[in-house]
This record gives structure tokens, sequence and C-alpha cells, in this order.
């Protein structure tokens, strides 16, 4: 009896033992996943249109066109007329997408087309399209086409720029090198778009086109957009070292992002002026 009771403890010790060691697996395997997650590249910020869709994360505007073939037209014939006829479509429904791009808060692309020289740069733009893929079904033939959003930004740049901020004096690189800046801003209202201003707690500015090389912003655009703040905050284009913020407020009509006074001296006394590079990424909704 007493050999019968021992080895029946050491079972229910046996038992118990394993139980815990597959809880403890089990709990690893949950945080793993739920590690993976949080560093798994979230989805793209877009905006979809009917015909078309804005990618803020990707930077770029894309649409579709579509053209029947004339009638009494066949073969390869029927195919280059109804191809012609849908990169025409393409080029129309961008020209209506990009009109309505937001430059800022308050403005989109329409309110510069009065401009002869956005017009004609923007009409460039388009005809010049990059085509990524058409379909011919014999009968009708679709394609897509993409605009890259830095390249709208650059048109209008001029217009934006401000007189640039003048400091007193030439404050000392202090704080350390940062190479870029991550602003958490999920819990404002923010609209993306292709310009806006970051300022401190007293609104002088610390980023935005003033502070842009025209290189890079042509490039990679002010800022990319990005719903998911841990998977910005190791980002290539702002790793291995960015300042990481939590934005305050909106100011000057929504166009401006308000941060704290000490997160703009982080800006301001980097070793490494990662703005003129534009190695900034804004988290929202």
């Amino acid at each position: 009896m007493r050999y019968r009771y021992s080895l029946s403890l050491l079972l229910l010790l046996v038992i118990a033992l394993c139980t815990a060691g597959f809880g403890a697996i089990f709990e690893v395997k949950e945080a793993s996943a739920a590690e993976t997650q949080k560093t798994q590249e979230p989805a793209s910020v877009v905006v979809q249109k009917e015909n078309g869709l804005i990618d803020w994360t990707k930077n770029y505007i894309e649409a579709q066109g579509m053209a029947v073939a004339p009638a009494g037209t066949k073969g390869a014939q029927a195919k280059a007329l109804a191809r012609r006829g849908a990169i025409v479509d393409l080029q129309r429904n961008l020209l209506e997408f990009i009109v309505g791009v937001q430059v800022d808060a308050r403005t989109t692309m329409n309110d510069f087309m009065a401009s002869d020289r956005v017009r004609t740069e923007i009409s460039g733009m388009i005809r010049n399209v990059e085509l990524l893929e058409g379909e011919w079904d014999e009968e009708s033939y679709n394609i897509t086409g993409r605009v890259k959003l830095p390249e709208v930004l650059i048109v209008v740049a001029p217009e934006l720029k401000t007189p640039a901020p003048k400091p007193a004096g030439n404050p000392p690189k202090t704080s350390g090198k940062y190479t870029g800046l991550v602003i958490d801003a999920r819990h404002l209202s923010i609209v993306p778009s292709l310009s806006f201003y970051v300022v401190d707690e007293s609104g002088r500015e610390v980023y935005g086109v003033n502070f842009a090389d025209q290189k890079f912003l042509a490039q990679s655009g002010l800022c990319t957009y990005y719903n998911n703040f841990d998977y910005a905050k190791g980002e290539i284009r702002v790793a291995a070292k960015p300042i990481t913020t939590k934005a305050i407020r909106l100011g000057a009509d929504n166009v401006a992002i308000v941060i704290p006074n000490s997160a703009a001296a982080k800006i301001r006394g980097s070793s490494y002026d990662f703005r003129r590079e534009c190695k900034v990424i804004i988290c929202v909704k």
C-alpha cells in the first residue's frame, strides 16, 4: 500500500510539472506572437477613392484607366488603340485625383492650379506617368499608373517656403547625435498632407519645408505616415536613434504640430541635422 501510495504521489508530481512546463511554453509562444505583431510592418495609411488611391506611407498616388477598342478593329490594332485610350483615361483620372490632394490642412492642390508654372509641371508629370500593368481582354484595355507624392510636393514647395526663422545665435550641438524624429499624433485629428510644420510650445518652428534639402524632399517627401508607433521607432528612415515624442496639440489652423520643448531642444541640439534629409515619421490614427 505504501508503495502504491508513493507511486501515485510521484505520478501526480510528474503531471503537475509537465502541465507547468507546457504552460510556460505556451506563454513564451504567446509573448513571441505579441512581439512579432508589435514589430510587423503595419498596413499603409491609404485614402481610397473611386478611380485610385493615395498611399501616404509609401508616398504615391495610384489610378486606373480603361478604354474599349474602336468598332471595326481587331487583333494587335484593336489592342494598341484601346491601350492608348486607357492611358488617356488614366491621365484624366490622375489629374482629378491630384487636384484634390491635401497640400496642408487648409489647402489642396487645386488652390495652386491657378499658377501657370504649377499647371505646366503637373501636366508634364501626368504625361510621364509611371505605367505599372495593363490587361487586355480582347475588348477593353485596363491600365494602372502611379505618380510619386514627393514629386507633387516639389511642384508647390516654392509657394510653401517662408523666410527661415532666425535663431538667437548658433546654439551648440550638445544634445547628442539623433538620426530622426518620430511624432506620435494618433490622438489628434491629423489629415495626412504633403506639408506641415513642427513647432515648439512657444510656436518656434523646428521642422518643415524650410529645413529640408531639395534633393531629399524630392526623393522621400517631408515625412512618412504610419499608424503603428512601435514599428515606426525602428523604421529604416529614422533608425537607429530617433527622437520620439508625443504631440501636444495642433496649432496654426491645424497646419502646425506642437511638440514639447524638451523634444524641440533635442532636435535643435542634435550633432546630426536629420531634418535636411527629411528623416521624420508622423504616426496617425
